[in-house]
């Protein structure tokens, strides 16, 4: 979260789209990649309902991802 936050904050006071871009893109990977690290984790423990749900969490991340670059 600093690292996006300092990202934002630098590109609205310089004025770069660049650094904004890279704060937002790092504020919307940072769940997935909890999430994907998550899913890896309960499939290798063989916790197959919370893999389940994890997946399901992964799949409307993802989802939500496309619609949004869609737009």
């Amino acid at each position: 979260m600093g690292l996006s936050g300092l990202l934002l904050v630098s590109g609205l006071v310089v004025g770069a789209p660049h650094l904004l871009w890279w704060g937002v893109l790092l504020l919307i990977l940072t769940p997935l990649v909890r999430v994907v690290v998550v899913t890896i984790g309960l499939v290798l423990d063989h916790d197959w309902l919370f893999s389940a749900v994890s997946f399901f969490v992964l799949a409307v991340l993802l989802s939500s991802i496309y619609v949004a670059g869609r737009l």
